[in-house]
C-alpha cells in the first residue's frame, strides 16, 4: 500500500489540486517535480505534519524513482510520473496506521490522535518533551487523561498547568464582563 499525503484542500506541493479516483500524469523528466508519496502513513506525514492533514491511498503507474530523507525521521519516499488518487483514509485508519508502524508519538501527536492511541504508546511517553507537548498541545485531552498518559512523577506539573489555565480562562470571562460601578462613580444604584 501506498499513501499521499495533502493538505486539508487535498492539494498537494505547489498547490496541485487532486480528487479522489482520479490519475495524474506529467511529462517532466525530473523526478523531483514528479508526485511524491511513500509506503508508510508515517512517511507521508513527515511531508505534511499539520493536524488537518489528510491521506490517500495512492497506486503509481509510470516510472518510479526511489529518494531517502533525512526530515524528522530518516524516511524512504518515491516519485512516479503517473498516479492514481485511490481513496482517502479516515482519521481513524491513519492513526491505526500510525502506531502500527511505530510512528514516534511526537510525530502522530501533529494528528491529535484519539486519547485511546495515545495511551498505547505507554512508556514511550516520558520526559520533558513529552510533559510539554502533550500539555500545550493537547488541550482536547482532560486533566485525568493527561494524568493516564505521563508518569506520576509529572503530575504535579499536569495539575499546575491545569490550575494556571483555569484561572487564566476566569480571568479572560472577568475582562468580558463591564465593571461595576463603585460608591464615588456616577453610575451607582440599580440599573
Amino acid at each position: 500500500m501506498y499513501i499521499k499525503a495533502f493538505d486539508k484542500d487535498l492539494r498537494g506541493s505547489e498547490s496541485f489540486q487532486f480528487e479522489v479516483g482520479k490519475t495524474y500524469t506529467t511529462k517532466a523528466d525530473n523526478p523531483v517535480v514528479w508526485f511524491h508519496y511513500g509506503d508508510k502513513a508515517t512517511t507521508a506525514l513527515c511531508f505534511y505534519p499539520k493536524e488537518d492533514t489528510r491521506f490517500c491511498i495512492v497506486e503509481p503507474l509510470g516510472r518510479t524513482h526511489t529518494r531517502y530523507h533525512h526530515r524528522c525521521v530518516t524516511v524512504k519516499s518515491f516519485a512516479t510520473d503517473a498516479i492514481r488518487i485511490v481513496r482517502e483514509l479516515s482519521h481513524d485508519e491513519v492513526c491505526r496506521l500510525l502506531f502500527e508502524e511505530h510512528c514516534p508519538w511526537w510525530l502522530a501527536n501533529y494528528l491529535k490522535p484519539p486519547f485511546e492511541v495515545m495511551a498505547k504508546y505507554g512508556n514511550s511517553l516520558r520526559g520533558e518533551l513529552a510533559v510539554s507537548e502533550i500539555l500545550t498541545k493537547r488541550s482536547d485531552l482532560t486533566v485525568d487523561q493527561h494524568l493516564a498518559l505521563l508518569p506520576k512523577k509529572h503530575h504535579l506539573t499536569v495539575y499546575k498547568y491545569h490550575y494556571r489555565k483555569t484561572i487564566a480562562m476566569q480571568k479572560l470571562q472577568c475582562a468580558a464582563e463591564p465593571a461595576q460601578p463603585t460608591v464615588n462613580s456616577m453610575g451607582v444604584g440599580a440599573p
